[in-house]
């Protein structure tokens, strides 16, 4: 039983790291779309109207954000699952 909750915790361990990882990459991603949103909004209503989407890094950025977070999301949802399986064998062990 004590093998197994340490290769557990180990593993609790690691998704945890990649969780907090797979955040700080969706921060960044959510920052530099959010600012490069400003940015376009802040243009003069005439360069507004020339541009297109295409013609802007936001389909990139889209892009980027929505990679982050489905990473972040799997690494959390993992990192929860992990944790409560921990929990459970240390409760079995303790009774």
């Amino acid at each position: 039983m004590e093998e197994k909750i340490a290769k557990l915790q180990a593993a609790t361990d690691e998704a945890k790291e990649q969780m907090m990882a797979s955040k700080q990459a969706l921060d960044t991603a959510e920052r530099q779309l959010a600012n490069a949103k400003a940015k376009y909004k802040d243009m003069p209503m005439e360069q507004q109207e020339l541009l297109q989407v295409n013609d802007t890094e936001l389909p990139e950025l889209i892009e980027t954000h929505l990679q982050a977070k489905i990473l972040y999301e799997t690494a959390d949802s993992r990192y929860q699952t992990n944790l409560r399986y921990l929990v459970a064998l240390k409760g079995k062990r303790s009774v």
